[in-house]
């Protein structure tokens, strides 16, 4: 992650399965990681330290200093890219409106059902949470 507040934030997650590759590459890590040394600063402490590999699984890139924020999922190894966020559900959509009220980037339709805009949607999870009729489902 990196960005001083919230409209400079770039960030980028990865999940996956990993392996461990054991104690050979410590120093390597230690090398391009200077900070590393100073929360184990001495070979006893390193004792417990094992590197791992993620050889397999997927990402997002996350980008806020665009409008509206600009969200790009990856994969790696072979795995497959998971639909990640929200929908509304067009059977279960009353049109209350409580969804619109809450959405911080007014990704959600005016018409009913409602829709959400998936490109300008911040996963945030509030509408999800204020639907009272569940039409809000999350994906993933």
């Amino acid at each position: 992650m990196r960005g001083g507040d919230t409209l400079s934030t770039l960030a980028i997650s990865v999940r996956g399965a990993v392996r461990s590759i054991g104690r050979e590459h410590l120093a390597e890590i230690f090398e391009k990681n200077p900070y590393m040394a100073q929360i184990y600063p001495t070979e006893k402490s390193r004792d417990a330290l094992e590197v791992f590999q993620l050889y397999q699984g997927e990402g997002e890139y996350f980008d806020l200093r665009r409008l509206p924020p600009f969200r790009q999922h990856f994969s790696f190894g072979g795995a497959e890219v998971r639909e990640t966020g929200y929908r509304i559900n067009a059977d279960k959509c009353i049109g209350c409106q409580g969804c619109r009220g809450v959405c911080p980037s007014g990704c959600i339709s005016k018409t009913v059902p409602r829709i959400i805009d998936e490109s300008r949607c911040l996963h945030c999870g509030s509408c999800f949470r204020v639907c009272p009729v569940k039409a809000v489902e999350k994906l993933g």
